[in-house]
């Protein structure tokens, strides 16, 4: 009877397979879209970066800027800044949930949607490798998971490229958010190494936000220094 009952549901099972089950909007509470907690119309108002520099996403008031005046004087190690939503409300409120409230679902929805954004920045080959930026064991037993692995994951697999642990954190520091630009630069010196030799490969390293650049920068040199051949910088949102 048992058996005769799998027989007759196999198709059933089958065909559930393939079926994606709709959640909720994270922001509206209305029904979300197919495999993705957010629905339409709050996605398309969710805040895309625009106009911006070429080296590091910093929003430029004119169309005919390329670059921000800081990269003009000091261009920056990494090659070019890959971001898709502004750091503002709901994308900042969203980002902090995640991080911090262990909202898994809000950096799913923030990766899925901006995956095409990825997608379109490239004309012709994509990075060779995706690589998160590590937290320092310590940080990473707070909070329980790292923000930039779960991103990764996300690009790694809609674009199809490999993700490795590229970086690991040897300094243990405090928070970013708590220091102004120099403290930054400063807090970061010596805090990362680079894990193997990258023999001229074109590295992606995701964060979920840039704001003054200063690890973006710091985990370039060490990249660069350990034979990569480009670092991109691949971001969620960029600050103003």
């Amino acid at each position: 009877m048992v058996n005769c009952f799998f027989q007759l549901a196999r198709p059933f099972f089958k065909a559930c397979r393939g079926f994606k089950v709709t959640g909720r909007c994270i922001l509206c509470g209305d029904i979300g879209q197919p495999g993705l907690d957010i629905c339409h119309d709050c996605e398309v108002d969710l805040p895309r970066l625009g106009h911006h520099c070429q080296h590091c996403a910093l929003p430029l008031p004119s169309p005919e800027q390329t670059l921000c005046g800081h990269c003009q004087l000091m261009p920056p190690p990494f090659q070019r800044t890959v971001a898709i939503y502004l750091y503002q409300y709901p994308v900042a409120e969203l980002i902090a949930g995640f991080k911090y409230n262990r909202q898994l679902s809000y950096g799913k929805v923030l990766s899925l949607t901006g995956l095409n954004g990825f997608v379109s920045a490239y004309t012709y080959e994509f990075p060779d490798i995706i690589t998160p930026i590590p937290l320092h064991w310590r940080r990473r037993l707070k909070r329980g998971f790292n923000q930039s692995e779960q991103i990764a994951t996300y690009l790694a697999k809609g674009m199809d490229i490999p993700t490795l642990p590229l970086l690991q954190r040897s300094q243990f520091t405090p928070p970013q958010q708590q220091l102004d630009a120099q403290q930054r630069r400063q807090n970061l010196r010596g805090a990362f190494e680079a894990t193997q030799n990258l023999a001229g490969q074109c590295v992606a390293v995701v964060d979920d936000v840039m704001t003054t650049g200063a690890t973006a920068t710091e985990v370039s040199k060490v990249l660069l220094e350990a034979g990569a051949g480009e670092v991109h910088i691949w971001v969620l949102a960029r600050t103003p």
